[in-house]
């Protein structure tokens, strides 16, 4: 029985029910048709019937521009999960992230050289020129979801052009390196959106031994009285309550707030936190601790004086409708991140880790359009006017903006219960910058985004300087200094929509750890976890193909226990 059919989830239910008979429990619907068009990814965050629309609790460090200092996190509510929300970037992150996973379980199962065969096993990777000499070794071409460049490639040249002349090398971020910039890779297919869905669950819609029920929330799992053991799930469908029987196990996939959600309203998590609510506690785990998340801000916009970003107003007309409907190009089919750079910096550097990037520069290549300002407040929960006020000086000029990510943050937060009502959302803390050092190395990451742009030949080229105007709240810091990014970071608060952690992975042994390394919660017979929130830490990239992959060899752990 599986819950959830995300990242992890929808991989896991195809395996699954190549050899089991599978029932796949979705708290959404089919994802819906806008989806489809990448260009408009932000535009669907944070609505009703696909969204689960989860706000952060008060950041006493963070957050500054967000109503009540509540960052909004996206979650996806359909079948595919936020793949049907996320903008479409395809990484794996640094070998070390899993090298690190393997030494803190105790399982070389984790290390990065054994993982690269599910890896493969999910990818079908259209080689994009000149990587495929070099980099053949590490991709496939036999997996269901594809993985491509985008026709329609905007600011990307410019971006790794500057990134070269700052000394970075091109890379394959999909294969071993260390620093580096490229254009980015797609989970698409002509143009359109790729998610977990249409890669892995739409394909096998029929499958007999499949059997899919959307719209069925779960309440809690069902554990036998006399002993530790998962029979099944409690969940509502349709204003009914429902009792679901597993012949196996029950697997949980709904995600690093969701999972945790579940496992604590089953009894299975902190004890004083769960005996303040009055749910009976079967089994002590630090359930929902450990909760990480690619802080990030986005930086700008750099103004440019060549039409060449995308500009909503101007650049949806005829012609690109036409180019992407028929072809699958043009700049619908880009969610506007067009290129990366994977970076270390000097706190990275000190600690003798020049090797694994800490930081992640991305390039969103639109311009402010009319409503650019109002869009943006109502998907990342920003004040009502915060944005319109700031971005008004740069509507109508071409421009881009830099993302920039903190990609192996040191601060941990938790998720925990609102009540013992399963419609409750969960408590989410990620408690943004609680170590110092996180804003600190946000702060280097924007002064040196800075200097890439405003130094490079590249970007020279277009004129490019950042938007002499400073972010409301932030007019009292001299404009370009510490203090200001600081005060720019700390305001324009962003995640990455990457939470990972809350059931961390560890030996069976250890006090931090809720899953062993075969992903079965500690102490419960017939129950695992196969998601992001399994991550002992997050890894040092977009955690989708990450999550993919946990789907995958979480799938050939139950096989092998189960066939063999």
């Amino acid at each position: 029985m599986r819950v959830g059919s995300g990242s992890s989830g929808a991989v896991v239910a195809n395996r699954l029910s190549e050899d089991f008979r599978v029932l796949l429990l979705e708290a959404g619907g089919d994802p819906h048709p806008l989806t489809q068009i990448p260009a408009l990814s932000f535009l669907l965050l944070n609505r009703d019937g696909m969204d689960w629309n989860y706000r952060t609790v008060s950041q006493r460090k963070a957050c500054f521009a967000m109503p009540k200092q509540q960052c909004s996190w996206p979650r996806g509510k359909a079948l595919g999960g936020s793949t049907n929300l996320n903008f479409m970037t395809y990484a794996r992150g640094s070998p070390y992230d899993y090298d690190n996973w393997a030494n803190r379980t105790g399982e070389p199962k984790w290390k990065y050289d054994n993982l690269l065969r599910y890896f493969k096993r999910s990818e079908n990777y259209r080689f994009p020129e000149p990587w495929d000499n070099f980099t053949k070794e590490f991709h496939s071409t036999k997996g269901p979801m594809e993985v491509s460049l985008p026709a329609y490639q905007g600011l990307a040249n410019q971006f790794v052009n500057a990134g070269k002349e700052s000394g970075f090398k091109i890379i394959d971020y999909n294969a071993p390196f260390h620093e580096g910039f490229a254009p980015f890779l797609y989970t698409q297919k002509r143009g359109r959106r790729m998610g977990t869905y249409q890669a892995f669950l739409e394909p096998i819609r029929d499958r007999k031994s499949l059997t899919v029920r959307k719209f069925a929330h779960v309440n809690k799992l069902l554990m036998r009285d006399d002993s530790d053991e998962i029979y099944g799930v409690e969940y509502q469908r349709h204003g009914q309550r429902r009792i679901a029987r597993a012949d196996k196990e029950v697997i949980l996939s709904a995600g690093a707030l969701n999972s945790p959600k579940i496992l604590m309203l089953s009894g299975i998590g902190p004890k004083e936190h769960l005996e303040s609510f009055g749910i009976k506690v079967r089994k002590s785990l630090p359930v929902g601790k450990n909760l990480q998340d690619h802080v990030s801000t986005s930086l700008g916009p750099f103004l440019i004086n060549k039409p060449i970003s995308f500009n909503m107003d101007r650049d949806i007309n005829t012609n690109t409708i036409a180019d992407f409907v028929l072809d699958g190009r043009g700049p619908l089919s880009s969610t506007g991140m067009q290129a990366t750079g994977f970076i270390a910096s000097s706190f990275a550097k000190k600690r003798g880790e020049a090797h694994w990037p800490d930081l992640q520069w991305t390039i969103l290549g639109n311009s402010v359009y009319k409503n650019y300002g109002k869009d943006n407040e109502y998907a990342f929960n920003v004040k009502e006017g915060y944005l319109q006020k700031y971005y008004r000086n740069a509507q109508g000029q071409d421009s881009f903006q830099i993302i920039n990510i903190l990609n192996r943050p040191l601060s941990r937060g938790e998720v925990l219960l609102k009540s013992k009502d399963p419609k409750d959302p969960p408590l989410i803390d990620p408690k943004y910058f609680d170590k110092a050092d996180d804003v600190k190395i946000l702060v280097e990451s924007l002064k040196r985004t800075v200097e890439l742009v405003e130094n490079s030949t590249s970007f020279k080229e277009l004129g490019a300087t950042l938007i002499p105007h400073s972010l409301p709240g932030c007019e009292s810091f001299k404009f370009k200094t510490d203090a200001y990014y600081e005060c720019f970071a700390r305001s324009l608060t962003l995640t990455m929509y990457h939470p990972a952690g809350t059931n961390k992975m560890g030996k069976k042994d250890s006090k931090e750890a809720v899953v062993d390394p075969q992903l079965r919660v500690i102490g419960i017979k017939k129950l695992r976890v196969i998601d992001a929130s399994i991550m002992p830490n997050i890894v040092a990239s977009d955690i989708n193909a990450a999550c993919m992959m946990i789907g995958e060899l979480g799938a050939t752990f139950i096989k092998g226990d189960y066939l063999t």
